[in-house]
């Protein structure tokens, strides 16, 4: 008689794969949908929160991070648009060709742009005028030979600082 092999029940890998799928997807910026079979992936945002008290991952234009104001944990970017720049924070991820991703983040600050460039489809961008912490939320499908997006935070020509925290 063959040695008895031990498998997991068909349920239990469907829980657990549902399990996974809601944990990653809370996380952040993950693949919602697309043509491969993935459930999705981790957070592909580094440092969103800014909880390392850099801006470890990121390019920023007049950022800084900062303790004063965060809308979670200790830490959040803060950046200065001048007379001739947005103060622009960027960063660049890796993603899956022909997938849709969802990207947020909590903003504070008049005129405070999110959105991702080099989707290879329809470019992303969404923004708030409102002063106080708003949740900005996004979404776009990437090309079919798109492996990375630039993903931005910015605020408006000479207006004041802006901050962001939790971006995913």
């Amino acid at each position: 008689m063959p040695p008895a092999r031990h498998r997991r029940p068909r349920a239990v890998h469907s829980l657990l794969a549902g399990a996974s799928a809601i944990a990653l997807g809370l996380g952040g910026l993950a693949l919602a949908t697309g043509t491969g079979a993935h459930a999705a992936d981790t957070d592909l945002i580094t440092n969103g929160g800014f909880e390392t008290g850099n801006l470890s991952g990121w390019t920023c234009t007049n950022g800084t991070v900062q303790s004063t104001t965060a809308h979670s944990g200790t830490y959040a970017l803060q950046s200065t648009p001048g007379a001739g720049d947005t103060g622009e924070c960027t960063q660049t991820i890796a993603v899956r060709p022909s997938s849709t991703y969802t990207l947020s983040s909590w903003v504070q600050g008049s005129y405070v742009y999110l959105g991702a460039r080099g989707t290879g489809g329809t470019d992303p961008s969404t923004w708030t005028s409102s002063a106080g912490w708003s949740q900005l939320s996004t979404g776009f499908t990437t090309g079919a030979s798109t492996t990375s997006v630039t993903v931005y935070l910015h605020g408006w020509y000479g207006q004041q600082p802006f901050l962001a925290d939790d971006v995913s």
